[in-house]
Protein backbone atom coordinates (compact mmCIF):
# COMPACT_ATOMS: atom_id res chain seq x y z
CA UNK A 1 0.00 0.00 0.00
CA UNK A 2 2.84 2.40 0.83
CA UNK A 3 4.51 1.78 -2.53
CA UNK A 4 1.17 2.25 -4.30
CA UNK A 5 0.61 5.57 -2.56
CA UNK A 6 4.06 6.76 -3.59
CA UNK A 7 3.37 5.77 -7.18
CA UNK A 8 0.07 7.65 -7.16
CA UNK A 9 1.69 10.72 -5.56
CA UNK A 10 4.30 10.82 -8.27
CA UNK A 11 2.30 10.14 -11.41
CA UNK A 12 -1.48 10.71 -11.08
CA UNK A 13 -3.22 14.06 -10.80
CA UNK A 14 -4.82 15.27 -7.58
CA UNK A 15 -4.56 18.59 -5.78
CA UNK A 16 -1.96 17.08 -3.44
CA UNK A 17 0.16 15.35 -6.09
CA UNK A 18 0.28 18.61 -8.02
CA UNK A 19 1.41 20.41 -4.86
CA UNK A 20 4.15 17.85 -4.29
CA UNK A 21 5.35 18.31 -7.86
CA UNK A 22 5.45 22.13 -8.04
CA UNK A 23 5.81 23.16 -4.38
CA UNK A 24 8.53 20.78 -3.19
CA UNK A 25 11.15 22.16 -5.65
CA UNK A 26 10.57 25.62 -4.18
CA UNK A 27 10.94 24.26 -0.62
CA UNK A 28 14.04 22.31 -1.62
CA UNK A 29 15.63 25.38 -3.24
CA UNK A 30 14.96 27.42 -0.09
CA UNK A 31 16.67 24.85 2.13
CA UNK A 32 19.65 24.81 -0.22
CA UNK A 33 20.18 28.50 0.53
CA UNK A 34 20.85 28.00 4.25
CA UNK A 35 22.76 25.67 6.58
CA UNK A 36 20.77 22.51 7.21
CA UNK A 37 21.07 19.51 9.51
CA UNK A 38 19.99 18.92 13.09
CA UNK A 39 16.28 18.74 13.84
CA UNK A 40 13.57 19.89 11.40
CA UNK A 41 10.06 20.60 12.71
CA UNK A 42 7.05 20.50 10.37
CA UNK A 43 3.96 22.27 11.69
CA UNK A 44 0.91 20.74 10.01
CA UNK A 45 2.83 17.92 8.38
CA UNK A 46 -0.13 16.25 6.67
CA UNK A 47 0.93 12.85 5.33
CA UNK A 48 4.59 13.67 5.98
CA UNK A 49 5.54 13.66 2.30
CA UNK A 50 7.67 16.81 2.50
CA UNK A 51 9.46 15.51 5.60
CA UNK A 52 10.19 12.25 3.82
CA UNK A 53 11.70 14.21 0.94
CA UNK A 54 13.65 16.43 3.35
CA UNK A 55 15.18 13.38 5.03
CA UNK A 56 16.00 11.87 1.66
CA UNK A 57 17.71 15.11 0.61
CA UNK A 58 19.78 15.20 3.81
CA UNK A 59 18.30 18.44 5.10
CA UNK A 60 17.89 17.05 8.64
CA UNK A 61 19.20 14.30 10.88
CA UNK A 62 15.91 14.14 12.79
CA UNK A 63 12.40 15.38 12.08
CA UNK A 64 9.41 16.21 14.25
CA UNK A 65 5.99 16.14 12.59
CA UNK A 66 2.98 17.84 14.16
CA UNK A 67 -0.46 17.15 12.68
CA UNK A 68 -3.91 18.01 14.07
CA UNK A 69 -6.29 16.21 11.69
CA UNK A 70 -6.97 12.57 12.60
CA UNK A 71 -7.13 11.30 9.01
CA UNK A 72 -3.94 13.10 8.05
CA UNK A 73 -2.24 11.80 11.18
CA UNK A 74 -3.13 8.22 10.21
CA UNK A 75 -1.48 8.81 6.84
CA UNK A 76 1.49 10.38 8.58
CA UNK A 77 1.92 7.25 10.70
CA UNK A 78 1.70 5.12 7.57
CA UNK A 79 4.32 7.21 5.79
CA UNK A 80 6.81 7.87 8.62
CA UNK A 81 5.77 5.59 11.47
CA UNK A 82 8.64 3.18 10.78
CA UNK A 83 11.20 5.95 10.32
CA UNK A 84 13.55 5.95 13.35
CA UNK A 85 14.58 9.55 12.71
CA UNK A 86 11.00 10.81 12.95
CA UNK A 87 8.93 11.81 15.97
CA UNK A 88 5.20 12.11 15.27
CA UNK A 89 2.91 14.29 17.41
CA UNK A 90 -0.86 14.72 17.13
CA UNK A 91 -1.54 18.27 18.23
CA UNK A 92 -2.25 21.89 17.39
CA UNK A 93 0.08 24.50 15.94
CA UNK A 94 -1.43 26.91 18.47
CA UNK A 95 0.17 24.97 21.33
CA UNK A 96 3.27 23.11 20.17
CA UNK A 97 4.47 20.66 22.89
CA UNK A 98 8.17 21.48 22.49
CA UNK A 99 10.64 23.53 24.51
CA UNK A 100 11.69 27.04 23.52
CA UNK A 101 14.54 27.19 21.00
CA UNK A 102 14.66 23.41 20.62
CA UNK A 103 14.78 22.87 16.82
CA UNK A 104 17.22 23.95 14.12
CA UNK A 105 14.81 24.32 11.20
CA UNK A 106 11.09 24.92 10.87
CA UNK A 107 8.78 24.17 7.97
CA UNK A 108 5.05 24.74 7.58
CA UNK A 109 3.42 24.32 4.18
CA UNK A 110 -0.11 25.47 3.36
CA UNK A 111 -1.24 25.50 7.00
CA UNK A 112 -1.39 29.02 8.47
CA UNK A 113 -4.22 30.11 6.17
CA UNK A 114 -6.45 27.53 7.91
CA UNK A 115 -5.90 29.06 11.35
CA UNK A 116 -7.93 32.05 12.54
CA UNK A 117 -5.32 32.93 15.19
CA UNK A 118 -2.49 33.00 12.67
CA UNK A 119 -0.40 35.35 14.85
CA UNK A 120 -0.34 32.72 17.61
CA UNK A 121 0.62 30.00 15.13
CA UNK A 122 3.48 32.16 13.80
CA UNK A 123 4.60 32.87 17.36
CA UNK A 124 4.73 29.16 18.20
CA UNK A 125 6.78 28.34 15.10
CA UNK A 126 9.25 31.05 16.07
CA UNK A 127 9.31 30.16 19.76
CA UNK A 128 10.63 26.64 19.19
CA UNK A 129 13.24 27.73 16.61
CA UNK A 130 16.80 28.31 17.79
CA UNK A 131 18.29 31.79 17.24
CA UNK A 132 20.09 31.77 13.89
CA UNK A 133 17.78 29.02 12.64
CA UNK A 134 15.67 29.20 9.51
CA UNK A 135 11.99 28.69 8.68
CA UNK A 136 10.38 27.84 5.35
CA UNK A 137 6.72 28.86 5.24
CA UNK A 138 4.31 28.45 2.32
CA UNK A 139 0.78 29.80 2.10
CA UNK A 140 -1.69 30.76 -0.62
CA UNK A 141 -1.07 33.97 -2.56
CA UNK A 142 -4.08 36.04 -3.63
CA UNK A 143 -6.19 36.05 -5.69
CA UNK A 144 -7.75 32.63 -5.17
CA UNK A 145 -8.40 30.80 -8.46
CA UNK A 146 -11.24 28.85 -6.80
CA UNK A 147 -13.15 29.07 -3.49
CA UNK A 148 -11.61 27.49 -0.39
CA UNK A 149 -14.19 27.27 2.38
CA UNK A 150 -11.66 25.90 4.88
CA UNK A 151 -9.35 28.92 4.48
CA UNK A 152 -9.65 31.73 7.02
CA UNK A 153 -8.19 34.19 4.53
CA UNK A 154 -7.64 34.35 0.79
CA UNK A 155 -3.86 34.40 1.04
CA UNK A 156 -0.84 36.52 1.87
CA UNK A 157 1.42 38.86 -0.05
CA UNK A 158 5.18 38.90 0.54
CA UNK A 159 4.75 42.05 2.63
CA UNK A 160 2.01 40.47 4.75
CA UNK A 161 4.15 37.40 5.41
CA UNK A 162 7.10 39.54 6.52
CA UNK A 163 4.82 41.58 8.80
CA UNK A 164 3.23 38.47 10.34
CA UNK A 165 6.57 37.00 11.44
CA UNK A 166 8.58 40.16 12.17
CA UNK A 167 7.26 40.64 15.75
CA UNK A 168 8.83 37.31 16.70
CA UNK A 169 12.37 38.16 15.60
CA UNK A 170 12.13 36.78 12.08
CA UNK A 171 13.70 38.38 9.01
CA UNK A 172 12.50 37.46 5.53
CA UNK A 173 15.47 36.43 3.36
CA UNK A 174 13.89 35.03 0.22
CA UNK A 175 10.50 34.80 -1.52
CA UNK A 176 9.42 32.41 -4.24
CA UNK A 177 6.17 31.52 -6.00
CA UNK A 178 4.41 28.41 -7.36
CA UNK A 179 1.05 27.16 -8.64
CA UNK A 180 0.89 29.68 -11.48
CA UNK A 181 -2.47 30.34 -13.11
CA UNK A 182 -1.76 28.04 -16.05
CA UNK A 183 -1.20 25.14 -13.65
CA UNK A 184 -4.31 25.82 -11.56
CA UNK A 185 -6.39 26.27 -14.73
CA UNK A 186 -5.42 22.76 -15.81
CA UNK A 187 -6.26 21.38 -12.37
CA UNK A 188 -9.68 23.02 -12.55
CA UNK A 189 -10.19 21.57 -16.05
CA UNK A 190 -9.33 18.09 -14.71
CA UNK A 191 -11.86 18.48 -11.89
CA UNK A 192 -14.61 18.80 -14.53
CA UNK A 193 -13.68 15.41 -15.99
CA UNK A 194 -15.07 12.07 -14.76
CA UNK A 195 -13.48 11.06 -11.42
CA UNK A 196 -12.16 14.65 -11.17
CA UNK A 197 -9.46 13.76 -13.68
CA UNK A 198 -7.52 11.51 -11.29
CA UNK A 199 -6.56 9.31 -14.25
CA UNK A 200 -4.63 12.20 -15.83
CA UNK A 201 -0.84 12.31 -15.37
CA UNK A 202 0.20 15.01 -12.91
CA UNK A 203 2.82 16.20 -15.43
CA UNK A 204 -0.01 17.26 -17.75
CA UNK A 205 -1.16 19.93 -15.29
CA UNK A 206 2.33 21.25 -14.53
CA UNK A 207 3.11 24.20 -16.80
CA UNK A 208 5.72 25.77 -14.50
CA UNK A 209 8.58 23.37 -13.86
CA UNK A 210 10.79 25.05 -16.43
CA UNK A 211 9.77 28.64 -15.65
CA UNK A 212 12.21 31.07 -14.07
CA UNK A 213 11.49 32.62 -10.68
CA UNK A 214 10.53 35.89 -12.38
CA UNK A 215 8.16 34.07 -14.73
CA UNK A 216 6.49 32.25 -11.83
CA UNK A 217 6.03 35.53 -9.96
CA UNK A 218 4.45 37.09 -13.05
CA UNK A 219 2.19 34.08 -13.64
CA UNK A 220 -0.56 34.97 -11.12
CA UNK A 221 0.70 32.36 -8.63
CA UNK A 222 -1.57 30.85 -6.02
CA UNK A 223 1.34 29.82 -3.78
CA UNK A 224 4.04 31.87 -2.07
CA UNK A 225 7.09 30.71 -0.09
CA UNK A 226 9.03 32.81 2.40
CA UNK A 227 12.38 31.85 3.89
CA UNK A 228 13.02 33.43 7.30
CA UNK A 229 15.95 33.64 9.69
CA UNK A 230 15.45 34.02 13.44
CA UNK A 231 17.73 36.78 14.57
CA UNK A 232 20.02 36.23 17.52
CA UNK A 233 19.26 38.26 20.63
CA UNK A 234 22.05 39.91 22.61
Amino acid sequence: MKLLRRFLRRYLLTANTLRYRVEWPRVRDAFLKVPTGGTLFDGGAGSGEFLRLALKAGFAQKVIALEYDAQNFARLEENLGDEPRARLIRGSLLEVPLEDESVDLVMSTQVIEHIAEHEKAAAELCRILKPGGHAVITVPHPPEPFPNDDHCREGYTAEEMAALFAPYGMTALHTDYFLVRGTTDRLLAAWKMPMRGVFMPVAWADVETHLSAAERKAGTPFGILTLFRKERTH
